[in-house]
């Protein structure tokens, strides 16, 4: 298997991002969500990996950390999934977002994610349900996230962020690493701001 790839951003569409590595361009899907936090053509970014291999055909699907990958692999498990739907899953909703939500059988999360039907979404929640127990750890970083995102002031400075054209994503990602109970909306921002390098 290959574990993960470094190379500089040669392209980047929808749901593709094409790595050129000494020279050679690997074409790996991914999610959105991972589409908008590794950074713009010509950067240098590292995606954990993994390659689907068929008779016919070899595809690699990258991962901006190992807990999205984790959380694909564990996607494959269920009967019916398989690495093109576990992608499109994961851009429908983030990796967090979806353990969190089998962690506590919330079928909510996924109404909304294209292609993924009520049979498919019943099977999720049913059939991970422990397999995601047993990353105890990351289902409680999870918690803490959700619980975060209902703050009222977290919800106004991601917005600002958002607005100074910082990707959705990438916004949650630090203001949930710089977030403390204490923090007002400008605080927060700062901070995030700092994180940024602004």
């Amino acid at each position: 298997m290959i574990n993960f790839i470094r190379g500089i951003i040669a392209d980047k569409s929808l749901g593709i991002v094409v790595l050129d590595v000494n020279g050679v361009g690997f074409e790996i899907y991914v999610s959105t969500f991972t589409a908008d936090t590794i950074g713009e053509i010509g950067e240098q970014v590292t995606l954990q990996t993994y390659l689907h291999v068929r008779e016919d055909e070899m595809t690699l699907y990258g991962f901006k950390d190992r807990f999205e990958r984790e959380v694909f692999m564990k996607l494959l498990m269920v009967n019916g999934v398989g690495p093109k739907m576990a992608i499109n899953i994961l851009s429908g909703v983030s990796a967090q977002d979806l353990s969190f939500a089998i962690a506590t059988q919330n079928a909510n999360v996924l109404k909304g994610v294209k292609g993924v039907g009520t049979k498919i979404r019943d099977r999720i929640l049913l059939e991970l349900k422990e397999k995601i127990d047993a990353l105890t750890h990351l289902a409680e970083v999870n918690m803490t996230a959700c619980e975060i995102n209902e703050n009222e002031n977290f919800a106004q400075a991601l917005n600002v962020l958002i607005d100074w054209g910082v990707p959705r994503a990438q916004a949650q990602d630090i203001l949930t690493k710089v977030y403390e109970t204490s923090d007002d909306m400008e605080s927060l921002i700062a901070k995030a701001f700092r994180e940024l390098g602004r």
